[in-house]
């Protein structure tokens, strides 16, 4: 028994040395693999119950530098159930004081690896080896805060697994709303009746699928607007030179534009407008008298008077003409 210890008293300086050596060159200390790596490397060791066989084992994981590692069949492991035999023999307890730096090393490391399990299973060697070791209460916490450290990387993990999901989702929900409204958007151009150009001209008729404007009979400079019964049928037109009543000829009439409501619902209509030729032959103030239907044609209307021309006179000449929509013809 005293050769044995001997043997083991002469490895751990030899094993403490090389240790030195490593942390001399810059390099980390390596002391023997941990239990996952050893065990994968090593068949299934029959635990040992009788105390030859313990210190055999003791003295063989001591050659082998398996000093903590793997578990169950390490030095560490072999001496606590040696002690457990034997609680009285100081050389035991001599042996594992020995071996529990290379304990303290390992969970140290174990943890930089992320190995809580393995840090976890030395540090309850190292607890029964020594209840009263100065390392305990700072490898507890070395442990405490990496498992924390791991859960909260989990979890943000998980959220941030959650908010790509839903990411993707709301992605996927856009593009099929945008296809559906593109779908509809077609379906509906299809669908809907083209109408023809607007034109706007004096004369007193002119192509079914037009918008017109005519101005309404017996038109003078101070003529009041005419009512909505007179504005819903077309008036016959001035005549292409400055009419009697001195009302200046009309000479670029750009075409209203067809409210796309209107041309979806496949309305018709017309609006009387009122306004003011000024001597330079623009329009001022134009402004709806009637509407039929009401609330559809008029903003189009108005916008359209607001660009007429008229021939240039001496004087400002009150005046109204009738913008008429009219869808064209299904071929």
């Amino acid at each position: 028994m005293l050769d044995m210890f001997s043997r083991t008293r002469r490895a751990l300086p030899l094993a403490v040395s090389l240790m030195l050596l490593a942390a001399c060159s810059g390099e980390v200390p390596q002391p023997p693999p941990t239990a996952a790596t050893a065990e994968a490397a090593a068949p299934a060791v029959a635990p040992i119950t009788d105390e030859a066989g313990l210190r055999a084992a003791a003295a063989k994981a001591l050659t082998e530098q398996r000093f903590y590692a793997p578990a169950g069949n390490s030095a560490l492991d072999h001496y606590l159930a040696l002690r457990d035999l034997r609680p009285d023999d100081a050389n035991l307890a001599t042996a594992m004081l020995e071996l529990l730096p290379y304990a303290v090393i390992g969970i140290e490391q174990s943890v930089a690896r992320q190995e809580l399990d393995e840090a976890r299973r030395l540090l309850g060697l190292l607890e029964r080896a020594d209840p009263q070791a100065p390392s305990l209460s700072r490898l507890r916490d070395s442990i405490a805060s990496a498992e924390a450290s791991a859960e909260s990387a989990a979890a943000e993990a998980l959220a941030q697994a959650a908010r790509d999901e839903a990411a993707r989702l709301a992605a996927e929900k856009d593009a099929l709303a945008q296809a559906a409204t593109a779908t509809t958007a077609a379906e509906a151009a299809r669908s809907t009746p083209r109408p023809a150009p607007v034109a706007i001209a004096p004369a007193a008729s002119s192509p079914p699928a037009a918008a017109r404007v005519t101005p309404p009979p017996a038109a003078t400079p101070t003529t009041a607007a005419p009512s909505a019964s007179v504005a819903a049928a077309p008036a016959p037109a001035a005549t292409p030179s400055t009419s009697a009543a001195g009302v200046p000829r009309l000479l670029s009439a750009p075409s209203p534009r067809y409210p796309l409501m209107a041309q979806r619902r496949k309305l018709e209509g017309q609006v009387v407008v009122q306004f003011t030729i000024q001597p330079d032959g623009s329009v001022a103030s134009p402004r709806v008298v009637s509407a039929d239907p009401p609330g559809v044609f008029e903003e189009a209307a108005l916008v359209a008077a607001s660009r007429w021309r008229f021939e240039t006179g001496p004087r400002s000449v009150d005046s109204s003409r009738v913008v008429q929509f009219r869808l064209a013809a299904t071929p």
